[in-house]
């Protein structure tokens, strides 16, 4: 690596400070959840605030389920990449038709095993399953996805070869029916596709090269939607 790259780039914070997205965020805080859920939710955004661990927060949280839950009894197989401490996870079962599954893969194995207590507490168990490895790994040998959600650690799986973030959208296409939706988390990098720095990371260069290639796909209808940092929304058609 050149010595005038960046390291790591900082995690993104769950909290956005843009009024708009504050203002939405309360109403999501505000809409019924059962008790059981909300608390495990609230204690999960608090150990990653403390922590520094990447979870989407509550906003783009209930956009995840609103978004994996308009096919309607169509959403019964969701993968999501990159579990951290399931937070994801949790929100995505949400949007499961009745007999559906999510499968959720996380690299490192304490996190995975963090998150499958989350889970369990949650009451989602019976309809998550946490695998521990590497989605270039595990990914192939799975079937195909009504919903596919990725939300990788960068650092850990394009930190070193940008052209891994092509790889793994186009290894995420391969398993997504033909009808499929493909949401992908920190469409942004931190900003730093947006203000010219991108060069400086391999991370960033890697997220630039897979939004230029998403955003040309005609396999695709697609959008970033500019919450928190990027989220896109991709409806295979």
């Amino acid at each position: 690596m050149s010595s005038s790259l960046r390291g790591s780039l900082p995690i993104v914070p769950q909290d956005s400070t843009d009024p708009r997205e504050l203002y939405a965020t309360s109403l999501a805080r505000a809409a019924a959840l059962p008790a059981v859920i909300d608390e495990v939710l609230r204690e999960m955004e608090d150990v990653a605030r403390e922590e520094q661990i990447p979870v989407v927060g509550r906003l783009e949280g209930v956009m995840l389920q609103t978004l994996a839950s308009l096919p309607g009894p169509s959403t019964r197989r969701i993968l999501d990449i990159g579990t951290a401490i399931g937070y994801s996870a949790i929100w995505l079962a949400r949007a499961l038709a009745p007999g559906g599954r999510v499968t959720s893969i996380e690299i490192d194995p304490v996190r995975a095993a963090r998150a499958a207590r989350f889970i369990e507490r949650a009451g989602y168990a019976d309809r998550v399953d946490v695998l521990v490895g590497d989605a270039f790994d595990i990914v192939p040998g799975l079937g195909e996805f009504d919903v596919i959600f990725q939300d990788v650690m960068k650092h850990r799986y394009f930190g070193d070869d940008p052209s891994k973030a092509a790889a793994l959208l186009k290894l995420s296409k391969s398993h997504l029916d033909p009808q499929g939706v493909l949401m992908i988390d920190n469409a942004f990098c931190g900003n730093h596709v947006l203000d010219g720095t991108a060069t400086d990371s391999i991370e960033a260069r890697g997220v630039q090269t897979m939004n230029e290639l998403l955003s040309q796909d005609t396999d695709f209808v697609s959008v970033i939607l500019p919450v928190r940092d990027g989220l896109w929304v991709a409806h295979r058609s």
